[in-house]
């Protein structure tokens, strides 16, 4: 009778023990649920000259062509400009026009200094879905000396997400894209002509003067280490970009981030450079950009305006 007893009270424990593991594992799991990811209705840039569509297809900012925020209406139709299908396109294209909207907060120029001022704007928007593409013009400098520590980016872009983090409503999404490889974009440049008649190199001898943007790996002077060293920091810089983001999606319930290191990877060809400038993204850049980020982003699954 004693012995029956017994093995009813550690049977009853048993079972008290498996609740009890049951309840701590519910109470857990639903302590780290993600809130409903939303659909992206209000797109909000954050970058630098590529995001903002800078000599695309004509010198100056060709909104219409940005990876991100780009459009295709009668008017681009008419003047035979590239239709980007930028991920603006490609979200109206799978949920409509209902409650769209589509903010550039993007800047020509802007650098992680900036991020956390455009983080504000894209709060102050109430957006749904905010990209990331910055840091190449923190690579980008003069001068090698001018390139910020790994310190500095990484507290702007802190600074940046934590905008985002207090302020975007519950299950927005934040896209975050490595730094493209500057490296390699001066390796398909280098034999390229600037509007079929200058070479890129020629054009790019201007760095001397600090007439035209990244000394740092450009600049006709650099040796192979240089741009080695440049190319390090771009890593770097992209090594932040990941870990950050993971850190932000793993810590906060509310929000969705998701980081790509496809710019960094993808096999950019002399097509992609704009020959205007020869360092910008061309239609056929700012095409690719748009159709290999989505296809691999947080959206992927909606393949329309492919």
């Amino acid at each position: 009778m004693a012995l029956r007893n017994v093995r009813r009270t550690h049977a009853g424990a048993a079972v008290f023990l498996a609740l009890t593991v049951v309840l701590v594992f519910m109470l857990t799991s639903s302590a780290y649920a993600k809130d409903p990811q939303l659909v992206p209705r209000r797109l909000a840039s954050t970058g630098d000259s590529i995001s903002a569509g800078i000599d695309v297809e004509y010198y100056g900012q060709n909104a219409n062509a940005s990876w991100v925020n780009g459009y295709y209406g009668f008017w681009e139709w008419l003047f035979g400009y590239t239709n980007v299908k930028s991920h603006n396109q490609r979200i109206t294209a799978n949920w409509g026009s209902w409650g769209r909207a589509n903010y550039m907060d993007a800047v020509s120029g802007a650098d992680m200094f900036d991020f956390p001022g455009q983080t504000a704007q894209a709060v102050s928007q109430s957006a749904q879905y905010v990209t990331v593409f910055m840091g190449h013009n923190d690579v980008c400098q003069n001068y090698p000396w001018e390139i910020p520590s790994d310190a500095v980016f990484e507290a702007n872009l802190r600074a940046g997400m934590q905008n985002l983090k207090n302020g975007l409503p519950n299950g927005a999404t934040v896209y975050v894209l490595a730094i493209v490889d500057i490296r390699q974009l001066y390796e398909v440049a280098k034999d390229k002509k600037a509007l079929g008649i200058v070479d890129c190199e020629v054009l790019w001898f201007t760095t001397l003067l600090n007439l035209f943007p990244c000394g740092t790996m450009l600049n006709p002077l650099n040796t192979e280490a240089d741009r080695q060293y440049t190319r390090s920091r771009n890593i770097a810089f992209n090594n932040i970009l990941a870990n950050v983001t993971a850190e932000y999606n793993a810590n906060d319930p509310h929000h969705y981030y998701y980081f790509t290191n496809l710019p960094f990877i993808y096999p950019f060809t002399e097509g992609d450079v704009s020959s205007l400038d020869c360092f910008h993204p061309s239609g056929q850049g700012q095409k690719t950009l748009s159709r290999e980020s989505w296809n691999v982003g947080p959206f992927y699954l909606y393949q329309k305006g492919s």
